[in-house]
């Protein structure tokens, strides 16, 4: 009976250490699991996170320039055609020779092509005495300055200082002026008071 009951002990004793063995296996299993889809997580996260990080585009920031006032505002026409609007701009609303910036806006009320506006700029340059060699100079920068308008299109001449001018169409960069003296020389055209129009700059500048 004696080694019945120890017999029946030591089974139970082997039970309950088994059973504390597979639960402690278990267990374990179960830890290593938590921990496994822990690190995991945190590791998707981190890659998640530089991912999103790399894919932010940089963003480039530009001081706004300085807001100019209009001086004034002209048309020129020719006959009962309207060729196109002008209107100039300086950093106190008033006209002083070589005071920068400055800008000059003109809307087109026909389309024109980009050859007859060179044409047209060549001869007023020629009327305010230019030698040929630098009208073909400016020329050059023309051709690649200028496109062909149409209505309602607009051809801006923006002049930050002597060393830096450049045209927008609609509003948007088209090109950069190389050529130093070719501010000065483009807005004589209007601004002059050689200007083939002393009316239309009476206008511009004010003075009407």
């Amino acid at each position: 009976m004696k080694t019945l009951n120890r017999a029946v002990n030591v089974s139970s004793n082997a039970y309950q250490w088994l059973v504390e063995l597979l639960f402690g296996v278990v267990g374990a299993a179960v830890v290593i699991l938590i921990l496994t889809l822990s690190m995991s997580n945190a590791m998707a996260n981190q890659s998640s996170t530089t991912h999103s990080t790399e894919a932010l585009p940089v963003l480039t920031i530009q001081q706004p320039s300085a807001t100019l006032i209009q001086v004034g505002s002209a048309s020129m026409s020719m006959m009962w055609f309207d060729i196109y609007s002008a209107t100039l701009y300086s950093i106190d609303g008033k006209y002083q020779a070589e005071q920068w910036p400055l800008k000059l806006e003109i809307e087109y009320h026909r389309d024109i092509d980009a050859e007859d506006l060179i044409d047209a700029t060549v001869d007023q340059w020629l009327h305010l005495g230019l030698s040929e060699q630098q009208i073909d100079q400016y020329r050059e920068q023309l051709v690649n300055a200028w496109p062909d308008v149409k209505e309602g299109d607009r051809l801006t001449f923006m002049v930050n200082n002597r060393a830096q001018s450049e045209f927008l169409f609609n509003d948007k960069p088209y090109f950069q002026v190389s050529h130093i003296e070719f501010p000065q020389d483009f807005l004589a055209i209007w601004l002059s008071e050689n200007t083939s129009r002393p009316k239309l700059r009476q206008q511009l500048i004010g003075m009407n």
